[in-house]
């Protein structure tokens, strides 16, 4: 009776290693797995492709999500940067295509987008278009750098109420000065 305990006795020690063996094996898999979605979606940042953030959902990486906010963010100062070089050489056209492109998306350098857009549009003629985004710009950043250039421009184009308005504020930033 004894000797017929050992070999089930061993079978069974077997059997459980085996199972336990195998689930690990599994587990380790899954993880290599994940892993190497993980350097894939690296790889994707890194060459800044379009698919990242599609990469990222589609799979499920939620750690990594900060880094599409992070992409977001430098595509976006890339383009307020091309603007800006696009606006110093007196391609106004382009720069409006390109801060359209960026109006909306939330970001901190919002002021600039609308402080260059509005300018841009002054300058190819569209001041309705110009009054709208520099007044907007007025509303929302009361301590941006560009805001007295923005007032003066405004200023320039704008007529009655909105005139007066941009006077007023104009007249108090010079006697804070004093």
């Amino acid at each position: 009776m004894k000797s017929q305990k050992l070999p089930l006795l061993l079978a069974t020690i077997f059997c459980i290693l085996f199972v336990t063996t195998y689930l690990y094996n599994v587990n380790l898999i899954k993880q290599l797995q994940r892993l190497q979605k993980i350097a894939k979606a690296y790889e994707l940042y890194v060459s800044d492709s379009k698919d990242f953030s599609k990469y990222i959902e589609d799979n499920n990486l939620k750690e990594l999500t900060y880094l599409v906010e992070k992409q977001i963010k430098s595509q976006v100062r890339t383009k307020i940067d091309m603007a800006k070089l696009a606006f110093r050489s007196g391609n106004y056209a382009e720069t409006v295509d390109l801060l359209r492109e960026i109006k909306d998306i939330e970001n901190p350098w919002l002021d600039e987008v609308y402080f260059y857009l509005g300018s841009a549009l002054y300058k190819i003629g569209e001041s309705e278009s110009a009054k709208f985004y520099l007044s907007s710009f007025l509303d929302n950043f009361k301590y941006s750098i560009y805001r007295k250039e923005a007032l003066v421009m405004l200023h320039k184009i704008s007529d009655g109420d909105l005139k007066e308005k941009v006077e007023e504020i104009l007249n108090k930033m010079e006697k804070s000065k004093e």
